[in-house]
C-alpha cells in the first residue's frame, strides 16, 4: 500500500478520546450557536451538547486559551498570558511589515489571528512596544538571554515620585522653559509645564537631576505616544 512520504505522525490524543480537530469544531458549533467570538469554560460546560469537560480539553491543550485559537475563536483575556507566544507574535508581526511593529499594526495582526491578547498585554508586561523591540534586537545579539526575554519587565521598576524641590531645581536649571519646544508660561499662560523622565522608569531610568527634564503637556504627551 503506498503511503505518503510527506506525512507526520503525531499524537493529538491527549488523555481523551476525542482529538484536537474534533474538540475545536465542538468549540466552533458552540460559537455559532450562541453567536459568541469567545466564552469561558463553564459555559462550554453548561452546554448539553459538549463532547468534552473543559477541564479535560484544557489538559489536551495546554490552555483554555490556546484551545479556542486553535477553534479560530477569541480568548477571553482573564486568562493568562503566554510570554513567549507574545513574542513570537510580535516578531512575525514584525517580518510582516518590515520594521517594529506599531500599536495600530500590531492589534490587527493579533486580531486576524485571533491571538488571546491585545496591545495592551505588552504594555502590561514589558512596559510598552519599543521596550519589547530593544530586548528582541539585545537577544538576537547574543545580548540578554531567552530566559531575559520571556520575563515581566513592568514590575520591576519602581516609580519613587519626584520631591518637590527636585521638581524646582529642574525648572529652575531649564529656566522654566520647555526644552524641546522652547514654550514658556511667561509668555503664554495656558503653557504647563511638566518634569520629565529622560529615560522612562519603565526602562530603568531614575530621579537623578540629569535624567529629568522641562517638558510642555504637549511635548511630554507626544513623547509618551511615541514611546508606546
Amino acid at each position: 500500500m503506498a503511503t505518503d512520504p510527506n506525512f507526520e505522525y503525531t499524537i493529538d490524543r491527549m488523555r481523551t478520546r476525542f482529538s484536537k480537530p474534533e474538540i475545536a469544531e465542538s468549540l466552533q458549533r458552540y460559537a455559532k450557536t450562541h453567536g459568541v467570538e469567545t466564552f469561558g469554560m463553564r459555559d462550554y460546560d453548561k452546554w448539553d451538547q459538549h463532547i468534552l469537560s473543559s477541564a479535560r480539553i484544557l489538559v489536551a491543550f495546554g490552555s483554555w486559551g490556546k484551545a479556542l485559537q486553535a477553534a479560530g475563536l477569541r480568548a477571553e483575556r482573564s486568562y493568562g498570558l503566554d510570554l513567549k507566544e507574545m513574542v513570537v507574535a510580535f516578531k512575525a508581526c514584525w517580518r510582516q511589515h518590515g520594521s517594529a511593529p506599531s500599536k495600530r499594526q500590531l492589534e490587527t495582526y493579533l486580531d486576524q489571528h485571533k491571538y488571546p491578547f491585545r496591545w495592551s498585554s505588552y504594555k502590561g508586561v514589558w512596559g510598552g512596544l519599543g521596550c519589547l523591540a530593544t530586548l528582541i534586537v539585545k537577544a538576537e545579539k547574543g545580548l540578554i538571554s531567552p530566559n531575559e526575554l520571556h520575563q515581566r519587565r513592568s514590575n520591576q521598576s519602581i516609580r519613587h515620585p519626584i520631591s518637590l524641590k527636585l521638581r524646582i531645581a529642574v525648572l529652575k536649571r531649564d529656566k522654566y522653559r520647555c526644552v524641546k519646544c522652547g514654550a514658556s508660561p511667561k509668555v503664554d499662560k495656558r503653557v504647563r509645564l511638566q518634569v520629565d523622565h529622560i529615560l522612562p522608569v519603565a526602562k530603568h531610568g531614575s530621579n537623578s537631576l540629569d535624567n529629568l527634564q522641562t517638558l510642555c503637556f504637549d511635548c511630554n504627551q507626544g513623547k509618551k505616544d511615541a514611546d508606546d
